[in-house]
């Protein structure tokens, strides 16, 4: 019988509970630094994850070996993550947070195993409204951060979730990495969003690279492909796009790709 032994750490991370007055919510903030970052007085700039539960790892490992190389400058990555052990306890607070609009009938549909209970939907504002207010200033004061030069990463809901950041709060972030966002939601209510903001703006000062997997849900590559052409139509000053459609890739297989096209694209 092999002996209890500790289990593997990420090197150079920390975590922060943080309680959100916005949300009424716990958030576990998973900080992941360079490793150069006790040695040199300097600031660098910020990505936020969204999924950390999920792919914090992936996400952390992925920055470090392409600065190893200098395809990317050195990034301090926050995780924002649900004080749970699996992603599927996830979620449910996923759905609540990550959704623009309320849709209660669609969690009801999920058929999973052990699927946690319902907790609301539409809750992107007050999701937005905490990073804004409660987590970006605690990170800043922390931490040695670049001001306005902060990235989201987020799939699928949280894909979503980062949409409608960029056409609610644009200055939010400077880079958007998306992956397969979940456009069709609420019946395409994010496109009436864009279409909104086109109303008012034709400037949107934003890297942003947005990807779905080839062989994902019909409606998840139509409606990314949708809303890739209809920003490109209306050439909106000072945004920096890319796309691409992974061949062979699924809903959950294609994130590591999307990882690391997405921080090549947004971090040139």
């Amino acid at each position: 019988m092999s002996k209890l032994r500790p289990q593997v750490t990420i090197p150079d991370t920390e975590t922060h509970l943080i309680s959100s007055s916005n949300i009424n919510q716990d958030f576990s903030i998973l900080v992941a630094l360079p490793h150069t970052y006790a040695k040199f007085d300097k600031a660098y700039p910020a990505l936020y994850v969204l999924d950390a539960n999920g792919v914090f790892g992936t996400v952390t490992e992925t920055v470090r070996m392409l600065t190893t190389v200098n395809a990317i400058p050195e990034i301090i990555i926050i995780g924002i993550a649900y004080p749970v052990n699996t992603l599927t306890e996830t979620f449910a607070f996923r759905t609540r947070d990550y959704t623009p609009t309320r849709v209660d009938e669609w969690y009801k549909e999920i058929a999973l195993p052990n699927k946690p209970n319902y907790c609301g939907s539409g809750g992107a504002p007050q999701f937005l409204r905490f990073i804004r207010e409660e987590l970006m200033p605690f990170i800043n004061a922390t931490y040695r951060t670049i001001p306005q030069d902060d990235a989201i990463l987020g799939f699928s809901f949280g894909g979503l979730f980062a949409l409608y950041t960029l056409f609610d709060k644009p200055n939010t972030f400077q880079r958007y990495i998306i992956g397969s966002p979940t456009v069709w939601w609420d019946e395409s209510v994010i496109l009436n969003r864009e279409q909104d903001f086109a109303a008012n703006n034709t400037d949107l000062p934003a890297k942003l690279f947005m990807s779905v997997g080839s062989n994902e849900n019909e409606r998840m590559v139509t409606g990314m492909q949708t809303l890739a052409k209809t920003m490109q139509d209306r050439r909106y000053k000072n945004l920096e796009m890319k796309t691409h459609i992974f061949e062979d890739e699924t809903h959950t297989s294609v994130a590591p790709a999307t990882i690391s096209r997405g921080l090549r694209v947004v971090f040139v």
